[in-house]
């Protein structure tokens, strides 16, 4: 099985949600200046980058972090490529594009284009309420998408409340941008931090050779 890295690099400068903790990395020991070792110390938004949100991220008494079912973070899952309406994912589109009983989908959209810039796009394309609502009535169970967030920018609430609300692990922050649609093999584990309603994670995409 070939093996796709789809997690973008923690580092300075990559941009995180207006408001939110950036990412920052400072040396404290270098062997180049008399230490026995080389260490450094992070700060960061657990909302950075590649992350995931539990359910406690929005739904006050969710499943937190530490919570999450581990089966659901690694299985089989589907990439999808749709075109979007204004900042929304095309619903119809989407529709069509997703295969039957997948219940790990990642979405592809224009935003791939963005995803290494570094500025913060505000316009960028999200799930509608409508999508969102299918996309439970489909029964998935994990839903990533190519920017920061899985709601329109200004009016995330309605969206992750329907996501979250239900039990589904929203991934953000996924770099597609040279993934092509079809099936992979998803590996997808968050740093266990305890308490937290969110984390930086490690994505892979398995696929046949």
């Amino acid at each position: 099985m070939k093996w796709i890295d789809v997690t973008l690099p923690m580092e300075e400068g990559r941009p995180s949600w207006p408001g939110d903790t950036p990412f920052a990395h400072r040396v404290t020991r270098e062997i180049g200046k008399g230490s026995n070792a080389n260490v450094s110390t992070i700060e960061s938004s657990v909302h950075f980058g590649t992350h995931l949100d539990a359910p406690y991220h929005f739904i006050a008494d969710g499943k937190r972090i530490e919570d999450l079912d581990l089966n659901v973070l690694i299985g089989p899952c589907q990439v999808v490529e749709v075109p979007s309406t204004g900042v929304h994912v095309d619903l119809e589109a989407l529709k069509q594009a997703v295969a039957p009983g997948i219940k790990r989908l990642l979405i592809k959209t224009s935003n791939s284009k963005w995803l290494h810039d570094r500025e913060f796009h505000k316009d960028y394309v999200a799930l509608s309420v409508q999508a969102a609502r299918w996309l439970v009535d489909r029964g998935i169970r994990l839903v990533g998408i190519d920017y920061f967030s899985i709601g329109p920018y200004g009016d995330t609430k309605d969206v992750h409340h329907i996501i979250l609300g239900n039990d589904i692990i929203a991934l953000e922050g996924v770099d597609l941008s040279d993934v092509e649609p079809g099936m992979y093999y998803l590996l997808c584990l968050p740093m266990k931090i305890k308490g937290a309603g969110g984390a930086p994670v490690r994505v892979l995409l398995g696929a046949e050779e």
